[in-house]
């Protein structure tokens, strides 16, 4: 299954006028813009994978400013990164008892619990982020529902989040691969073929579209079908597994 999808993305830094630098590299004119400020370096420093940096930037951030939601949140994030989850979940929490109703901190944290298998947890976290007004990919966290409830698993579920997501932006690549794999799944062939079709329209294929292309065309009985998919897969991606798969013909 792939990865459930963040939505942490690196802010834009705007100094004020009228700061001062000091011995932290940032401007600051108070604790709590110098906290932001701060928590903005450490994350654009773990965006770039050095840890250790982004680590005492967002340290520092929490020293300037314990309640800033942001540095909690992004600490949070390099906790899960770090493997170190009790941390985490800490820092997590102290974001949302600061700003509880924040879309992208609830998604986070929705994969956050995804992760650690608790899921009732993380879909709770998902609906509340999508009903937030402000949010500005609520496909995103209707995508990461459906990946948690197919892990329930709870197919049912999973089918109404990936198509939740669709109805927002129909171009969804990630929710119409999902689609196509539960149509398989369930023998819906003809669905199947049209979500793969779909997919393939808006966005470049990978192995798992065209493997998926090839066993749905397979059991459609369309044997040209599967090898237009199955050469394609070969010449794109020879040394995938997939291919492997493909050129064993025994697609199941």
């Amino acid at each position: 299954m792939r990865w459930l999808q963040r939505t942490l993305i690196l802010a834009v830094m705007v100094a004020a006028t009228g700061c001062s630098t000091t011995e932290t590299g940032v401007l600051q004119s108070n604790p709590r813009t110098a906290a932001d400020l701060n928590a903005e370096l450490g994350l654009a420093y773990m965006e770039q994978g050095k840890n250790e940096e982004a680590l005492k930037k967002l340290q520092h951030a929490l020293k300037l400013n314990p309640d800033s939601a942001t540095a909690n949140h992004y600490i949070a994030e390099l906790y899960r990164k770090l493997g170190k989850n009790r941390e985490a979940e800490e820092h997590y929490r102290k974001a949302l008892s600061v700003t509880p109703s924040d879309p992208m901190l609830l998604n986070n944290y929705g994969v956050f619990l995804c992760s650690q298998h608790r899921l009732d947890e993380a879909l709770k976290k998902f609906l509340a982020a999508v009903k937030q007004p402000f949010y500005k990919t609520p496909e995103v966290a209707y995508d990461n529902a459906g990946l948690c409830a197919r892990q329930i698993p709870d197919t049912a579920k999973a089918e109404e989040y990936f198509r939740s997501a669709l109805r927002l932006n129909p171009r969804m690549p990630d929710a119409l691969y999902e689609l196509a794999d539960l149509s398989f799944q369930e023998q819906k062939y003809l669905h199947a073929r049209a979500f793969v079709q779909r997919y393939l329209d808006v966005t470049t294929p990978n192995p798992q579209i065209l493997w998926l292309g090839v066993r749905v065309e397979h059991r459609l009985g369309d044997q040209a079908a599967a090898a237009r998919y199955a050469k394609e897969l070969k010449e794109r991606f020879p040394t995938a597994e997939e291919t492997l798969l493909s050129e064993g013909q025994k697609a199941p």
